[in-house]
């Protein structure tokens, strides 16, 4: 077995080929979500599925995220939100690259995606706003992309993942097959 470490290193060596490498906030209502993967016997994808008593998209599945408070950039947004949302400390998250800004239609809101890595780790998540913590494999859940009449949806953890967190995916998703034509290729890049 390949040392952990090294897991990370060779995660990070294939990001940087996908991955863009600065992401600014593009206005002052911004928000911004981690792209949180975890490595746990292999390489997981971590979402949330928020809580029905929250304002903005109640019960939907989403990555851990929110709002830009003052002049925070994206990272620290994403950080923040993550700890809050998760438990999972600033120091474990390692951060690889950057998504393209996604608008949220129905709120006039614009989501920066992070994409950060950590060794496994406790989960500890705020009931308030978290009703559900979805670990899946990151490959299973890029192999269930499918295409609907409202754009292309995902399957994390058994849940149905679509709106802005699906087009994130997807950007992720796309990135992928441009680069290795499958995601056969790309996990056999690990």
């Amino acid at each position: 077995m390949i040392p952990l470490k090294i897991e990370i290193g060779r995660v990070k060596e294939i990001m940087e080929n996908i991955l863009e490498r600065k992401l600014n906030y593009q206005n002052f209502d911004a928000a911004a979500i981690l792209f949180p993967l975890m490595i746990d016997k292999g390489l997981k994808l971590i979402m949330i599925m928020r809580s029905k008593n929250l304002k903005r998209s109640a019960g939907h599945i989403a990555f851990p995220g929110g709002i830009r408070e003052g002049d925070e950039t994206p990272v620290e947004t994403a950080i923040r939100e993550t700890e809050e949302e998760l438990g999972i400390q600033a120091s474990k998250v390692e951060i690889l690259g950057y998504l393209t800004p996604k608008e949220v239609m129905e709120l006039g809101i614009k989501i920066h995606p992070v994409v950060g890595i950590f060794e496994k780790s406790e989960i500890f998540p705020d009931t308030y706003e978290v009703k559900k913590v979805l670990i899946d494999d990151f490959f299973k859940v890029l192999r269930s992309r499918r295409v609907a009449d409202w754009g292309p949806n995902y399957e994390c953890d058994g849940e149905l993942v679509w709106g802005a967190s699906s087009r994130i995916l997807d950007d992720f998703y796309l990135r992928v097959i441009r680069k290795f034509g499958s995601i056969d290729n790309f996990e056999n890049q690990f």
